[in-house]
Formats: C-alpha cells, structure tokens, sequence
C-alpha cells in the first residue's frame, strides 16, 4: 500500500501537515498577537525609555514588576551612606582603637588636603610665601591643635616638598603655634 504513494505526495502532505502543526501552535501560545495580525490591528513592540511620561497611545504600558523580579543584595552586604563608612585600623580586627582612626580620617589628612587646595591657588595666581603664610594662617585659625599633634612632622614635610618655594622649619614652627 505505502508504495502507491510517491515522494511528491509525501513531501506535499508532509508540508501541509507541519503548516497546519505551526498555525495550531501559534494560535495557541500567541493566540493575542494571532488575533491582532488577522483583524489588521497590528500593535509594534516598543522600547520603553524611563518614564511613564514619554508613553504615547501606539506604545505600551510598562510592565508592573520586571522580569525576573528585583535583585537581592548578597547576605552580609548594606548599603550605607558615606559618612558611616569606615575601615579597620591593621592588628585592630573590629576596629575599635579610635586613636588610630583618628589619625587617619582626622586631623592631619584634613589639612594635608587644605594645604593641597591653598598650593592650587598660589599655582592659578601666581602666590607669594608671604600669600601661603596668610592662607595657611587661616587653617592654624581653624585647627588650633595642629601645633601639638603628634603628625605635625608629617605635615610640615609635606609643605617642604610640595610648596613651590623654601620654607625652613622656624617658619613653620611659627605657623602653628
């Protein structure tokens, strides 16, 4: 019996079979998409870009809730804000020796960072030593300890490094008290 039929047959019930197989299946999983395409209102897939506002009435809403939902923050991790964040002092594992985190978010780098910003401005003007002495005057005002930290070493090298004249150690002793 099978051999009644030739390939031509086959290959033709083959192709109307299978056509028949996908409209079933695309009836099936896009049947709103389907529906739309055969009553020739056919709606365009859009990008949605930000906000509700810049929908118009050819574009679609925006989905409720995304995809895969929201993301999880990994198990030991926060969000903080910038002030809170801190790190350990070595050989100091919970970080509690406030001398140590003193010295390093405290005094001495808040005025190694002024005095960057005062070198700044002598460089864009032009300054003087006698300009640098008058702005630095003002961070002794602002700091009145500086004289007696235990840094203050650190900080008078860094102005005889850094500072585009010669400053000898009397004028900055000077400076600090």
């Amino acid at each position: 019996m099978l051999q009644q039929f030739s390939w031509a047959n086959f290959l033709i019930f083959f192709a109307v079979l299978s056509a028949l197989w996908y409209l079933a299946l695309l009836f099936i999983v896009f049947r709103k998409d389907a529906m739309d395409f055969i009553s020739g209102s056919i709606s365009r897939p859009t990008v949605i870009s930000g906000s509700a506002a810049a929908l118009n009435e050819n574009q679609v809403d925006p989905p409720a809730h995304e995809i895969m939902g929201k993301s999880k923050i990994p198990e030991g991790l926060e969000v903080v804000r910038m002030g809170a964040l801190s790190f350990s002092v070595a050989g100091d594992p919970l970080g509690i020796d406030e001398e140590a985190k003193s010295a390093q978010l405290g005094l001495v780098p808040d005025v190694i960072q002024e005095l960057k910003e005062i070198f700044g401005i002598l460089e864009k003007e032009d300054g003087s030593k006698q300009d640098f002495f008058a702005l630095a005057a003002m961070i002794s005002e602002k700091y009145g300890r500086i004289g007696s930290n235990p840094n203050i070493g650190k900080i008078n090298e860094f102005i005889r490094n850094y500072a585009p004249f010669s400053v000898t150690l009397e004028e900055l002793e000077y400076l600090w008290d």
